[in-house]
């Protein structure tokens, strides 16, 4: 069962994942990235970040979509981890059973606005979201399971 759909542009960070695999009983996490999918150091330095006990995937975004029916069929508690919101939005188009997505992470950059004190979206990450509460996808900011969860979708 899919607990928790990230976007992290940090994929696995830390305590934020240590905390979520636990806040949410985790077993298994699946790293949807098309750059990360294709580099093995990435994918090295993947593995040594998540908590032990927990199985990782990393999947390109097509990669992913091929294999939703068999993770839907699993009997783990799953957490989807995509890199940005260009993927999150192409993986969503093509499976449309996501109804919310955490923005846990997304990095400054030039000409980006801030929504929250880790969120900053440019024109086309802004345009993705949009794209993302239009298929009625809810949409908000949360760091950690103990940090107060902020409404993204009525923001944007």
């Amino acid at each position: 069962m899919i607990k928790l759909v990230r976007i992290d542009h940090r994929l696995l960070h830390g305590q934020v994942v240590f905390s979520w695999t636990k806040s949410l009983n985790i077993s298994r996490i699946i790293v949807i990235d098309d750059l990360a999918a294709k580099d093995e150091l990435k994918k090295i330095s993947l593995s040594l970040s998540k908590p032990s006990g927990v199985l990782l995937n990393i999947f390109s975004v097509s990669e992913a979509l091929s294999k939703m029916p068999k993770v839907e069929q699993l009997k783990e508690n799953v957490m989807l981890i995509f890199g940005d919101t260009k993927s999150t939005l192409k993986f969503c188009k093509g499976y449309p059973k996501i109804q919310e997505i955490n923005y846990g992470g997304i990095a400054k950059k030039e000409n980006s606005k801030q929504y929250s004190n880790a969120i900053f979206l440019n024109e086309e990450e802004l345009n993705h979201s949009k794209q993302l509460k239009e298929m009625g996808i809810n949409l908000y900011m949360q760091q950690i399971p103990t940090s107060k969860k902020e409404d993204l979708t009525s923001k944007i």
